[in-house]
């Protein structure tokens, strides 16, 4: 800056402040604020420069805004005329010293002009030109913006549109799916619509008009799958028996799989199908009832119906309804009564096919559905199926008349407890009623034994049976409890054994009665093994005691002492069949036994086996009695016979006869306790004779009394030497089974030691010798000194007499 200008902007900033000093504040300020502006151009040339630019003018604009809200334009104007003025003079100055400087300015700023002409020419000329394609741009551009509005309407109708399509079309494909049977994918469609789609269209009446109609709709779903539900249930009631049929063929193949195993290891033979061996070692696929090749059961139905019924929150009462149905359709599944009869079970056969399959759909809703049927809710709906079966079954057992038709009503429960038990059902109620129906069977075969043993015993002979055949002797060892040390390819034929039909038959008939009772519990009692058993040893027990034993004692009655003697020998061989039967029940037992099975057969039979041997004491008792009231002696006679009295010899051929033929089938120890016996009985009879005597008994009478008893004492003598055989007879010998007895002795002429003793007292020639007591202990021991007053008396005195 030079120093002359900056004179005069001091000048002028005095002259300002001058100025302002006498003004009022507020001009004071317009003021103040207008030398600031003029500060900032010191330099004149500049700030005429200034004055020319928008900047300028815009640091000017507050001053004037200030003079105009003070009313001090004027002011303003007239200050500014001053500094105007001033400026001018500066201008002028400066011009004055720098007249080259200005003539040269001059002259540029008249290129400078004539520049600025030209370019405000192009200026203005690119202005007509932009304002020409400025209209242009702005008719486009309206129409551009008139286009969008219009686009955009469209888009937006487009949209609306398509929601409201959207909305149709989930409307129909809604139907659709119930068509289809497809509820619950039409039920959340429904929902998705409801909840979403329809807020979108909300504002169209159309939009109001569905929602109103979504609870009809929802309605008509739940009525749909309900109805198909229920169709379903009728399809299901209709399939049951087939379903049921499949599950028995299965459980069948199962057992002879099992049955299979066992033939080839014994030691699981005890284990039962559905045991926990079988389990473990039969390593065969699960069968499942419900999907298989020949049987596909779709639940999609039931499926549907509860995720219907929980998405409409209305689970409960689809539960509490299906529940009602189900014991509906038990009702239907068994029927109020059923009748079979032993030519026809088919009724029974059909009852439980459709009761196993309708237990079977049950157990398959709960494997998947568990919050819709609980497996608590199908186990008192199977054990109420169980305990009705139960009932309709037991009225019709007394009409049926056949053990075969019993078994064959065991088998099909057999097959349906373990078909159930496969399948994880409890079958403890159908078990218990296994037992009343394995005791109804019982009582069958004990009939029908009763029946073909009267027979049987009816028809005997009671005769030792004669074996001509080698085969027919192989059965009887093969059915009968009996031992023999004889080889049946060595034996000579024709033999004899010693008891008669009726033995090998009931033998035949009680191993055919005990293995029935196996055979209808084998396979099939897996549960209660220990009450089946308890039911077997008490039917075999009874059925021994109360119709073999009680038929053979009432035979007893009879006069026959042939017929007693064999029922004597069968008696002994049933109670040898007792004692076999009541081993093999305790080496057959499955279950643990605090103590050994006891028969009361056997000791039944060795009671009646007494009996027996009773009543042939009884029998030749009886007939010695007979011939003793024929004997007649003459106790006063006077002279000696040479034979026998024939009675007497009566009675010897009677009695060899007996020893020789009815007697010769006993066992040794009974023959001889039965000779001892009644020798002993006749020997006691015939010293009873001589006792009531009378008053007088002569020596003659006493000697042919004496040869009388020589002459039985001689036949006993000989009785061990007796045979069945003596007289050439074409009967065999008696096959008896190996024995320990002795061989006959003299042990039987004891009997006739007192009788003898007492004669030879009679008889000897110092009867005084008997009240020596070491004589009498030698010679007399057995005389009763009562006998010997009595008789001493009467012989004494006959004696004397003479």
């Amino acid at each position: 800056m030079s120093s002359r200008t900056a004179v005069a902007l001091d000048a002028a900033a005095a002259a300002a402040e001058s100025a302002a000093a006498d003004d009022d504040p507020t001009t004071q300020a317009m003021m103040l604020h207008l030398q600031q502006v003029l500060l900032l151009k010191s330099d004149p040339i500049s700030l005429l420069n200034s004055f020319e630019g928008d900047d300028y003018l815009e640091q000017l604009a507050p001053v004037v805004e200030d003079a105009v809200n003070a009313n001090q334009v004027d002011v303003l104007i007239d200050r500014l005329g001053k500094i105007t003025a001033q400026k001018e003079g500066e201008v002028q100055e400066l011009c004055n010293s720098n007249q080259q400087d200005y003539t040269k300015a001059v002259h540029q700023l008249a290129k400078v002009r004539q520049s600025s002409e030209l370019m405000r020419a192009s200026v203005l000329g690119i202005n007509q030109s932009l304002q020409q394609s400025g209209q242009t741009l702005v008719a486009k551009n309206k129409m551009l913006s008139d286009l969008q509005g219009a686009r955009n309407n469209v888009r937006e109708a487009t949209v609306a549109l398509r929601q409201c399509l959207k909305v149709l079309n989930m409307t129909n494909k809604i139907h659709e799916l119930i068509e289809q049977k497809k509820y619950f994918h039409a039920l959340k469609s429904l929902d998705d619509l409801q909840k979403n789609h329809l807020y979108e269209v909300s504002h169209f009446e159309f939009a109001q008009r569905l929602r109103t109609s979504v609870p009809a709709m929802q309605d008509r779903i739940r009525q749909s799958v309900l109805t198909d539900l229920n169709n379903w249930l009728a399809d299901m009631r209709a399939v049951a028996p087939e379903i049921g049929k499949i599950a028995f063929s299965a459980t069948e193949a199962r057992r002879r799989h099992w049955k299979h195993i066992v033939d080839q290891n014994p030691q699981y033979r005890s284990y039962k199908l559905n045991s926990a061996v079988e389990l473990a070692i039969d390593d065969g696929d699960d069968f499942d009832p419900l999907d298989n090749e020949h049987m596909h059961v779709d639940l999609s139905p039931f499926y549907e119906c509860a995720h219907v019924y929980s998405t409409i929150g209305a689970l409960d009462e689809f539960r509490e309804n299906y529940a009602l149905d189900r014991v509906k359709d038990q009702d239907t599944i068994l029927p109020p009564y059923i009748d079979f009869t032993d030519n026809d079970i088919t009724p029974l056969e059909s009852l439980l096919h459709r009761a196993c399959g309708f237990a079977m759909i049950e157990r398959a809703t709960v494997r998947t559905a568990y919050h819709v049927r609980t497996a608590t809710e199908v186990e008192e709906l199977w054990q109420s199926m169980c305990q009705r079966i139960a009932h309709l079954i037991e009225p019709v057992l007394p009409t049926l008349k056949k053990p075969d038709t019993l078994l064959r009503v065991r088998t099909l429960l057999g097959l349906f407890i373990q078909t159930m038990e496969s399948h994880e059902f409890s079958v403890k109620r159908l078990s218990s009623f296994m037992l009343t129906l394995f005791e109804k069977y019982s009582q069958f075969l004990k009939q029908r034994f009763t029946k073909e043993f009267q027979e049987t015993v009816t028809q005997d002979d009671y005769m030792p049976m004669v074996i001509n055949k080698r085969d027919l002797f192989e059965k009887i060892i093969a059915i009968s409890w009996y031992k023999t040390d004889i080889d049946p390819a060595k034996m000579v034929l024709p033999c004899q054994l010693p008891f008669s039909q009726v033995y090998p038959l009931s033998c035949a008939e009680i191993r055919n009665f005990v293995d029935q009772h196996y055979s209808f519990s084998d396979e099939y009692t897996e549960q209660s093994p220990g009450q089946i058993e308890a039911t077997l040893r008490n039917s075999l027990d009874q059925l021994l005691v109360d119709v073999v034993c009680f038929t053979l004692l009432s035979r007893l009655k009879s006069s026959n002492r042939e017929e007693i003697v064999q029922i004597f020998i069968n008696l002994e061989y049933f109670e040898n069949a007792a004692v076999a039967l009541q081993q093999q029940l305790n080496e057959t037992s499955t279950v643990h036994l605090s103590e050994p099975i006891q028969l009361r057969a056997v000791s039944q039979f060795a009671s009646a086996r007494k009996q027996a041997e009773q009543r042939i004491f009884e029998l030749i008792n009886s007939k010695i009695d007979d011939f003793l009231e024929i004997a007649e002696y003459d106790w006063e006679t006077s002279s000696e016979g040479s034979t026998p009295s024939s009675y007497l010899i009566d009675m010897v051929n009677f009695l060899e006869t007996l020893v020789n033929s009815t007697l010769v089938n006993l066992p040794k120890s009974i023959k001889s306790f039965i000779y001892f016996d009644a020798f002993d009985h006749l020997s006691t009879s015939m010293l009873d004779l001589l006792q009531n005597a009378g008053r007088r008994i002569s020596r003659p009478a006493l000697v042919n009394f004496d040869r009388d008893v020589q002459y039985l004492e001689a036949f006993v003598s000989n009785l061990g030497n007796s045979g069945s055989n003596q007289s050439g007879s074409s009967v065999p010998t008696v096959l008896r089974p190996r024995s320990t007895d002795n061989l006959m002795d003299n042990s039987i002429l004891m009997t006739f030691t007192e009788l003898r003793q007492t004669i030879d007292l009679l008889l000897s020639t110092n009867m005084e010798e008997y009240n020596n007591a070491e004589v009498r202990m030698r010679k007399y021991g057995r005389v009763r000194p009562q006998v010997v007053a009595s008789l001493v008396e009467k012989y004494v005195a006959r004696v004397l007499c003479h």
